[in-house]
């Protein structure tokens, strides 16, 4: 019967698909219900887009009394606004510390010179670094909020429940990281200065370990190189109050203008269709709008301010604008390295009511840190460049390895000892590394001439090395699975015939019983626990005058027909014509080769599934990008010993075939280390271009796990395979490295002494016909030379013998344990000395290196022709 247990995966994916998008529909239709309609949000911007126009630069803005009609600035919202003066005072001396006194003059509009500390104009890039909590935070009050008044609506129109906002940081230190970039459309101030532009914060809690992704919207001023970017939401219009954020009146003007620009056609757009979105400058980054029904979040306002460019030689403002227009434009000049930004930032809650502050200079000692730096995204990508194409090397050297251990392992001999699933993994490694390298072709556009041809590289490896590599040896081992599937075919059906049997014997023994019971006599008492009445009887006269005994019916009546009772007799069929009664014999079994091909898998099964997992494996791996720090490092983690575990089947596989050597260790060694590449260069490289977070410890983990296989598998060649593990937990398997004893019987000594030996010795040494036929040979043979007889007998009494290994016509000295010594004797000592020699079940001793260049190409004994165990 054929096996349809495939089916069950495709009819759940399927029934997902049919069922799921009804769920999500309802519940996408609730939140519509709750969300207000694109008018009312579009009127709702336009009002506020004409009180930012109205509105002009007021120095104490934050304070109560000096505020504008903008949501999130109410009085009666109580978030902490009273402590804007005192942000503002801190971002500027952020400001001067990084400018000096040219900064001061420039913020007040009381200089023309040029800046005198290089800057970058264009900030696009990323950069990292630490935070801490804000000195200033002693001054903010915490704001007295209405929890109920913020609770998200239940989808099915109940009153929410108050939740705790979300980003609400509490630990005083942790990470940060800022990935800032342009929008779209450029935008310029009135005096072109100011830029739009948007970033991407993560923000991490020490202490927790809490992590919190979002996106700003803001404005960077050029000529002083400061960005100011909050959040929107529908508690806080971050956007529209941004310019009262300026630490100056003409940085309020140049913020004004650029965003009653930037805004107007964002509201435009949303006019004419072009985006649906009811907030288009939402801080959730997965999400295309905001959730009405979500968490609400604690809102953000982010001063950054560029330092000096870190670097070991102080460039000018004129060589970092030509270096700039370099990295953007090249044109193959010849460039120093572009240094790394510098920049610090001061973080303000309205909401939440906490500040936190970059952790460097002056304040804090740069052993502590140094405030924010990265790199420009341009350098990051010429940096991504040239990883890949190390990479690119690293699988050219993996495929290079493989090619060469597909020639080493050309025979059926060498390919039945290695395991199908270590191939397959390995493969399968190249093909997760391929889907991965062009799903990412797709989203970065600026390195996909490298992406693409690293993946094709990645897929030629699994696609026309590595699975014909497995198709090969599953071919090798097809009668090896033939011949386990016949046994348990064999087995099962034992077991049917001796279910068949005890139950015939079950129903001949009733038959009998039964029968037994039927020609007894009938019992003239009857139990009277069973039966109380008894029949009366009559007494009727025969013939001759005598009376008979004759019991009259009883008085219950037979209102219902007896049971049928299963007596395990045989059915009979019974002919028309009565001719005899025909048995109906069992049903026949069905033959045994049968159903091992019914039971024999294919080789196009497991190829779908090994691409099934592959699939499976990446998607879950690109959906971890969106799941908690914690959670996300675990599954990788995981994921990673999983893709380093290409060594346990060959494990496993020499210990179920008694093998000790399977690959070639260039092989074993090369795939190990490079197979390791990616771990290293993600968890040691402070600087790689995904930013994974550097941790020793998990690359301690995932090595030592790659280094125990590798010891493991040396250990097995060089002890034994089945050194650590219990005899019985192994079927038996033959040993072609035993220890030699010298007993009594001789039973356990190789055929082949060398000429040289004693009288005695060859006395002992049983016959073979080529020696009878050399003994019978009337040609003289010529006698050893007395040195080797000598040499020979010195070895005899230092517990070692001479034989002659045929295959290659030299002389093989072996340690033999003396008659009488312990059993334990040679166990230890001649560990490495019996690696030297193989004995074959014929008792023919031969060179390892002999015997297993011979074995690769014939499993026959090359003396006496038997057929030998594979190795």
């Amino acid at each position: 019967m054929a096996d349809r247990r495939g089916i069950v995966l495709p009819l759940i994916i399927l029934g997902w698909i049919i069922f799921n998008p009804g769920n999500q529909a309802a519940v996408r239709n609730a939140e519509l219900d709750a969300l207000p309609s694109i008018e009312h949000v579009i009127a709702e911007e336009q009002r506020q887009l004409s009180v930012l126009g109205n509105s002009s630069w007021d120095a104490e803005f934050g304070t109560e009394g000096h505020t504008i009609n903008v949501t999130g600035l109410e009085p009666e919202r109580d978030f902490a606004w009273s402590a804007l003066p005192t942000i503002k005072a801190r971002a500027r001396e952020q400001l001067e510390y990084a400018l000096g006194d040219w900064g001061k003059l420039m913020l007040d509009g009381e200089t023309d010179l040029p800046n005198p500390t290089p800057l970058y104009k264009n900030i696009t890039g990323i950069v990292s670094g630490k935070w801490k909590r804000s000195a200033v935070q002693e001054n903010v009050p915490i704001p007295q909020l209405n929890l109920t008044q913020y609770a998200p609506p239940s989808p099915f129109g109940h009153a929410g429940h108050a939740r705790p906002f979300d980003r609400n940081i509490t630990g005083n230190d942790g990470e940060i990281s800022v990935r800032f970039a342009k929008q779209d459309t450029a935008y310029a101030g009135q005096d072109r200065n100011a830029t739009a532009m948007s970033g991407e914060i993560k923000l991490t809690d020490g202490e927790t370990s809490d992590v919190w992704e979002l996106q700003l919207y803001g404005v960077y001023f050029a000529s002083l190189g400061q960005a100011i970017m909050t959040t929107t939401s529908s508690k806080f219009s971050g956007i529209f109050a941004l310019p009262h954020m300026a630490l100056s009146s003409d940085n309020f003007e140049s913020a004004r203008s650029l965003l009653n620009e930037s805004i107007s056609d964002t509201i435009q757009e949303q006019i004419d269709g072009e985006t649906h979105a009811s907030n288009p400058w939402h801080s959730r980054i997965e999400a295309e709008s905001e959730n009405p029904f979500g968490t609400p979040d604690c809102e953000l306002v982010v001063y950054l301010q560029q330092l000096a460019p870190v670097a070991g030689t102080q460039y000018s403002s004129t060589f970092m604008d030509f270096l700039e227009r370099e990295l953007r434009f090249p044109t193959g000049a010849i460039m120093p390295s572009a240094p790394d930004m510098h920049f610090s930032a001061i973080i303000f809650s309205p909401d939440c009511g906490y500040v936190l502050e970059s952790q460097g200079p002056p304040d804090d000692i740069p052993q502590n840190g140094d405030h924010l730096t990265g790199a420009k995204i341009e350098v990051l990508w010429k940096h991504a460049r040239q990883h890949l194409l190390v990479f690119s090397l690293a699988l050219a050297l993996q495929l290079f390895l493989l090619m060469r251990q597909m020639r080493e392992a050309s025979t059926p001999s060498t390919r039945s000892r290695i395991s199908l699933y270590a191939v397959t993994i390995l493969a399968s490694n190249d093909g997760f590394v391929a889907l991965t390298f062009l799903l990412g072709s797709l989203f970065f556009q600026s390195i996909w001439t490298m992406l693409v041809p690293v993946g094709f590289l990645a897929f030629a490896s699994v696609a026309f090395f590595g699975m014909r590599f497995v198709m090969d040896i599953w071919q090798v081992q097809a009668p090896e699975r033939e011949r386990r599937v016949r046994a348990e075919v064999e087995e099962d059906q034992r077991r049917e015939q001796r279910f068949h049997e005890a139950l015939q014997r079950i129903r001949a023994e009733r038959r009998e019983r039964e029968q037994q019971q039927s020609e007894a006599p009938p019992s003239t008492t009857t139990d009277a626990t069973t039966n109380t009445t008894l029949p009366q009887t009559v007494a009727p006269t025969t013939t001759d005058g005598t009376a008979t005994s004759t019991p009259l019916p009883t008085t219950t009546p037979n209102t219902t027909a007896p049971l049928p009772i299963d007596t395990g007799a045989t059915p009979i069929f019974m002919p028309s014509d009565q001719a005899g009664l025909l048995p109906i014999a069992q049903p026949p079994l069905m033959n045994t080769e049968a159903h091992v091909r019914a039971r024999m898998p294919s080789f196009a099964s497991f190829y779908a599934k090994s691409y099934m997992l592959m699939f499976v494996s990446v998607l879950f791996a690109t959906n971890s990008i969106s799941w908690p720090a914690s959670v996300r490092r675990v599954f990788i983690t995981i994921l990673g010993m999983c893709y380093l575990s290409f060594w346990i089947p060959q494990i496993i596989r020499n210990v179920q075939r008694n093998c000790r050597h399977a690959f070639n260790w260039e092989f074993v060694f090369g795939q190990s280390l490079l197979r390791l590449t990616p771990f290293l260069y993600f968890y040691a490289y402070k600087y790689n271009v995904v930013f994974a977070d550097h941790n020793y410890y998990i690359l301690a983990l995932l090595a030592g796990w790659v280094w125990i296989q590798v010891v493991i598998l040396g250990s097995q060649e060089l002890i034994g395979p089945r050194w650590f593990i219990r005899s019985s937990w192994a079927p038996p398997a033959y040993d072609y490295h035993p220890i030699l004893r010298e007993d009594e019987e001789g039973a356990t000594m190789p055929i082949g002494f060398s000429q040289a030996a004693d009288a005695d010795d060859a006395q002992s040494t049983p016959s073979s016909p080529l020696s009878d036929r050399r003994l019978s040979s009337p040609t003289i043979t010529r006698r050893p030379s007395i040195a080797k007889e000598k040499e020979k007998e010195t070895a005899k009494t230092k517990g070692k013998r001479v034989f002659d290994c045929a295959i290659c016509m030299q002389d093989l000295e072996v340690p033999v344990v003396e008659t009488g010594a312990p059993a334990e004797t040679g166990l230890g000592a001649n560990l490495l000395a019996r690696r030297a020699y193989m004995v074959t079940p014929c008792r023919h001793i031969f060179h390892s290196t002999c015997l297993e260049g011979w074995i690769k190409y014939r499993l026959q004994c090359p003396i006496c022709r038997e057929t030998l165990p594979p190795l």
